[in-house]
């Protein structure tokens, strides 16, 4: 199964290289000479200008509310300067009660710190869509956030694409910096252009675009695909995965059931 997705993301890479060398030289060029001359740019070619957004002030969740809901769903309070989500010993119960940040955003820098508990799983969306009667990661990718030596989940999947920092099920994180359970961790998601680059403690561990073959590879080979056989299968969301990144989407805090903290939660509009 590991040489099968490897070689279908190897076909995939060289689609998308022959797309972008092919026609498309000059405006990329001038693109890339224009914004430089504009604006100063990081290592990884992202606009390091704009300001800073506050988006947790450390007391309450002035600005958080739950998905598809106006109100914050049970479980999620502010505990020792943290958002905390406490865990539910009915993991059945679980699964509309993400919580997210009442406004949309479409290029930017998001960081936020967070803390599992053992065995923990949660995770980040972003690009999100708020569709009544369907879960919010149907349409959005997912940071997955877990504690890598005891939850099992971390071994399921394919290659480590559902271990801390991946997109969940689709993309492994390389290196691998998450620190264990019960410390806190970085993490830093760029959306630029519908470039994506995943950070963990200062580390850079992965990178995509949507919109493009690889990303359709992805879809197509995860549990979101219309075509998965797995038991864990949702069909339904694929038409929605395909079009992440489109447009402005919220960023959200999922409750898995599991115990997880939050701090220092800010982002820069691009």
């Amino acid at each position: 199964m590991k040489k099968i997705y490897s070689s279908i993301m190897a076909v995939a890479l060289f689609a998308s290289a022959l797309s972008c060398t092919s026609g498309n030289n000059n405006n990329t060029n001038n693109a890339g000479t224009q914004t430089a001359q504009t604006q100063a740019l990081d290592s990884d070619g992202i606009p390091t200008g704009g300001e800073w957004i506050t988006m947790f002030d450390g007391k309450t969740l002035n600005g958080w509310r739950g998905y598809c809901r106006q109100d914050v769903p049970q479980g999620w309070v502010v505990e020792d300067g943290s958002i905390t989500y406490k865990g539910s010993d009915n993991k059945a119960d679980t699964g509309f009660g993400d919580l997210i940040y009442d406004k949309k955003f479409k290029n930017f820098v998001f960081e936020i710190e967070w803390k599992i508990d053992k065995a923990g799983n949660s995770g980040i969306f972003y690009t999100a869509q708020e569709i009544e009667g369907t879960p919010i990661y149907y349409s959005s990718p997912e940071y997955q956030l877990l504690d890598n030596e005891n939850m099992p989940d971390a071994w399921e999947g394919c290659d480590g694409n559902r271990q801390a920092g991946a997109v969940y099920d689709m993309i492994m994180p390389d290196p691998q910096p998450v620190k264990p359970y019960g410390n806190w961790n970085k993490t830093r998601i760029v959306v630029y252009n519908q470039r994506v680059i995943h950070y963990m403690n200062d580390v850079k561990v992965l990178e995509f675009q949507f919109g493009t073959p690889v990303w359709r590879a992805l879809v197509d080979h995860s549990k979101f695909s219309k075509f998965s056989t797995s038991p864990e299968k949702c069909p339904e969301a694929y038409d929605l995965m395909l079009q992440c990144g489109k447009q402005p989407g919220y960023i959200g805090m999922q409750d898995h059931g599991y115990g997880v903290c939050f701090r220092n939660i800010r982002i820069k509009e691009l």
